[in-house]
């Protein structure tokens, strides 16, 4: 198993990870399972707007603006 997850550069633990689902389920068993890992939880609008938001000024934030009073 060490060969083949050096020449497929890849750890051992997917090696056997990928082997057990194909001893179960054959070919089937290497298919994309799809749907793995977190799901957003904000929209891809609320996200924009966050970012919008994001780059104006906050509210209350003291600004200084040049005068050419010396």
């Amino acid at each position: 198993m060490p060969q083949i997850a050096d020449e497929l550069r890849c750890g051992q633990k997917t090696v056997r990870r990928w082997l057990h689902r194909f001893n179960h389920c054959g070919l089937e068993g290497l298919e994309d399972l799809g749907g793995q890992g977190c799901k957003r939880r904000i929209t891809e609008a609320e996200r924009s707007r966050i970012v919008g938001l994001v780059r104006l000024t906050p509210p209350g934030r003291l600004e200084v603006q040049p005068s050419n009073e010396m």
